[in-house]
């Protein structure tokens, strides 16, 4: 059956990325956060737009920062609220969009997107209105700190088909990836076909189609600078201290509101 992306997604989601390294990441964000916010950490508000179920920031919640998190997925922020309340974590969790993140209370000091969440912005209106939010969301002299695929990386090293499986007990799932990409418009077509396994029985199949949007360094750039961004960091992902190359399929941007 055919379903619109997340839905089912999200029921598995922690299964198929149980050995990402979520702390590490947050590691990272917190390096970033220590550089680039003149704030102690007990007074540091992060949001975390695409949140998903909440890995990253119940890591930055642990490590003293008031965080909140908004994911588009209404299944995903669910098992996020679970986690929170079963770990008595005090988060507030949004169910909206890049485009309704206007629909989110406070300012932060640091909005975050992980996991080339903004590839989802597939169209010129959608990527200025979700930075425009993100850029009224922030404080002055806020910063917006996320990831993007590499155009360069993905035209050249992008794989037709992939396979992976996971297990967690008695349950394995297969997770079949065929994707497409279109040139032109730098869109990327993944459809995601997934088979639950319980007890070596398939218990569950589904698909998902996902439709995302690669970038190049100077697009991004743009349309910072546009919604009122200056570009202070950008590295390949997960380092810092690095520069960009061609070989790199994900490049980090620390971006902060510039004062009108």
């Amino acid at each position: 059956m055919e379903i619109t992306q997340f839905e089912k997604y999200a029921s598995f989601y922690d299964m198929l990325y149980q050995h990402k390294d979520y702390k590490g990441e947050a590691a990272y964000i917190e390096e970033i956060i220590n550089q680039f916010v003149n704030k102690n950490r007990e007074h540091t508000q992060v949001l975390d737009l695409a949140c998903g179920t909440g890995k990253h920031i119940f890591e930055l919640y642990q490590q003293g920062y008031q965080v909140t998190g908004s994911d588009i997925s209404t299944q995903m922020i669910e098992v996020a609220r679970e986690k929170a309340l079963l770990n008595n974590f005090e988060i507030s969790f949004y169910n909206h969009s890049f485009q309704e993140a206007d629909k989110i209370e406070g300012n932060y000091d640091c909005v975050i997107s992980m996991f080339s969440a903004v590839d989802y912005l597939t169209n010129y209106r959608d990527q200025v209105k979700a930075f425009t939010n993100i850029y009224n969301l922030l404080a002055d002299d806020g910063v917006f700190i996320f990831d993007f695929w590499n155009g360069n990386t993905v035209v050249k090293e992008y794989s037709p088909v992939k396979v992976l499986r996971k297990s967690n007990g008695d349950q394995e799932i297969m997770r079949i990836s065929e994707t497409k990409i279109n040139t032109l418009n730098q869109d990327v077509w993944v459809k995601f076909t997934c088979f639950l396994f319980e007890n070596n029985l398939k218990s569950l199949e589904f698909t998902e189609t996902h439709h995302l949007h690669y970038y190049y360094l100077p697009e991004i750039e743009n349309l910072l600078t546009q919604c009122g961004f200056t570009i202070e960091h950008k590295c390949p992902f997960l380092k810092l201290q690095e520069n960009i190359t061609d070989a790199d399929w994900n490049i980090s941007i620390v971006a902060r509101k510039n004062k009108k």
